[in-house]
């Protein structure tokens, strides 16, 4: 599993044990002195998840500022540059500052999201005590039933980690994946800006990516003028990434090494209208893969729960979405370990 991948598994495994943690108050009796260990559970949970995703973070934006970097030197190398001519080194102040700028909106966005996790997760440990109470003295239900009736409410969905301007609550894990590869792919095309810059070059191209989204396809293809000086191309004020999971990025385009043909063409290309001109076939095979991808995502969520919980039972991704696809013996057979193992973490709660 990549380093980030493992960084969004954080979020996935914290709002597991979250969700347990509000599955135990089936069991026993309910106190004061319980519900206050188990407020501090949750703020121990958080505080090690935030640690451990900020200290991540970190590390992953520094090495994907260094790649944007390496590749913006690649590109000027591949179009004609002399290697030994081309400066590589990254200033201290000025790359460093550049990626600090880049973590302390990612640690804020951190921050956000443990503290929607932490209020949610401790708003359903009052709810299930305050509707399992309503049902016993309304309708004279016992005790365990109306309280497994409340923590199956409470725990129908993921703890939030972001609730969206609709309102809608976006679960922890999905918001944060999309925190980290927006903010990665940030690191690297401004890693790849200011390599560029410092090497006093002023022309970049966002990169074609024939099947791609309505926004991304406006503003993809074009040479840019990062100064805005040379008033032959756009200047680059909207920078990749455009959106979470962008593929797009910038590299140094030199046209004392390009055809006096292709400079005409890029500079027609560069200025057409900023509007979605992709085909009608282009729109449709972009929408067929982002459903097969959401169904993806759904098995590589699926599949870090069960990793969470039987770590040596569960074969690697590939072979746990072949499984679940066939609907298999071995994946029956490890789906009824993952509930025994869910239970008996449940009992010993």
């Amino acid at each position: 599993m990549a380093d980030a991948d493992k960084l969004i598994a954080l979020y996935t495994q914290a709002g597991e044990r979250l969700i347990q943690l509000i599955r135990s108050l089936e069991l026993g009796s309910y106190t004061q002195r319980r519900k206050q260990r188990l407020l501090e559970q949750i703020d121990e949970i958080l505080s090690e998840l935030t640690d451990g995703s900020a200290q991540s973070m970190s590390e992953l934006l520094a090495e994907a500022y260094k790649e944007g970097s390496r590749e913006a030197s690649s590109s000027m190398m591949t179009q004609g540059m002399v290697e030994n001519q081309i400066n590589t080194v990254l200033e201290p102040i000025i790359h460093q500052q550049a990626v600090q700028a880049i973590m302390d909106d990612t640690f804020f966005r951190i921050l956000e999201a443990t503290d929607n996790m932490s209020q949610d997760a401790k708003h359903r440990v009052e709810e299930v005590v305050r509707a399992a109470t309503e049902r016993i003295l309304a309708e004279g239900v016992s005790r365990r039933e109306a309280t497994k009736e409340a923590v199956a409410k409470m725990t129908e969905q993921g703890i939030t980690g972001i609730v969206a301007k609709n309102d809608a609550r976006i679960p922890a894990d999905k918001y944060m994946n999309g925190v980290v590869q927006y903010n990665l792919r940030k690191a690297h095309v401004t890693g790849a800006e200011n390599t560029i810059v410092q090497n006093g070059l002023d022309l970049v191209y966002v990169n074609y990516v024939g099947i791609t989204c309505e926004y991304c396809a406006k503003y993809q293809g074009r040479v840019y003028s990062i100064s805005g000086n040379d008033s032959r191309y756009p200047k680059l004020e909207i920078r990749p990434p455009y959106h979470a999971h962008c593929v797009h990025s910038i590299s140094a385009w030199i046209e004392e090494y390009q055809t006096p043909e292709e400079i005409e063409h890029m500079i027609v290309v560069s200025n057409r209208p900023f509007t979605d001109n992709r085909t009608e076939a282009n729109i449709r095979r972009y929408n067929e893969i982002q459903l097969d991808k959401s169904r993806k995502n759904e098995t590589r969520k699926q599949w870090m729960r069960y990793k969470a919980v039987l770590p040596n039972d569960t074969p690697n991704l590939r072979q746990f979405a072949s499984l679940k696809a066939r609907g298999t013996k071995k994946y029956t057979e490890l789906q009824e370990l993952y509930r025994k193992a869910n239970a008996a973490i449940k009992a010993e709660a």
